[in-house]
């Protein structure tokens, strides 16, 4: 069974400790798990909702994962039919090499996506993120669940989106 739980003092530690092997770090776009958390308290502090949780299986931490609640008005997307809209951003998402290949990423991110889906922050239209353009994996996970890529590309990472109503509409990847 997968739970998303919160990262509170008895479980930080766990949390710092989780690794991907050495030929995913490129993947994970430089952040630590450790930044990763200390920027969650950071967008919390300046009023962006942010949600970082520890991924069990089985009560085995085996992951973690980030997501917040803002508006997507980064420059890259001032074209796009999403902009400055409130949106849920996954930030981060990594299972430990000791855990991979397992299918637990998979049911962490749908249990991700099914907290997202009750809009715990307020209303959104889509969910988005980035991954990295190398990360095959990622690629074809994210398309399993619904999202598309937009064609932005921002420093080797591909953007991309999914509609929370489940209607992906051609304006959106243009």
């Amino acid at each position: 069974m997968i739970e998303l739980r919160k990262i509170d003092g008895d479980n930080i530690d766990e949390v710092i400790a989780l690794d991907v092997e050495e030929n995913q770090k490129e993947f994970i776009l430089e952040t630590t798990n450790l930044r990763c958390f200390a920027d969650a308290h950071m967008l919390n502090t300046d009023g962006i909702p942010a949600s970082p949780l520890a991924i069990y299986a089985n009560n085995t931490m085996i992951g973690f994962l980030m997501y917040i609640y803002d508006t997507t008005d980064h420059e890259s997307f001032q074209n796009e039919v999403y902009y400055g809209k409130k949106a849920y951003f996954i930030w981060h998402f990594m299972i430990d090499k000791r855990y991979q290949g397992k299918g637990y990423g998979k049911l962490a991110f749908e249990k991700m996506l099914a907290d997202i889906e009750n809009l715990p922050y307020g209303e959104s239209q889509y969910v988005d993120l980035f991954y990295h353009k190398n990360n095959v994996i990622a690629k074809e996970l994210y398309a399993s669940l619904g999202f598309v890529e937009t064609g932005i590309i921002q420093d080797n990472s591909v953007h991309a989106i999914k509609n929370l109503d489940g209607k992906i509409t051609e304006a959106v990847v243009e």
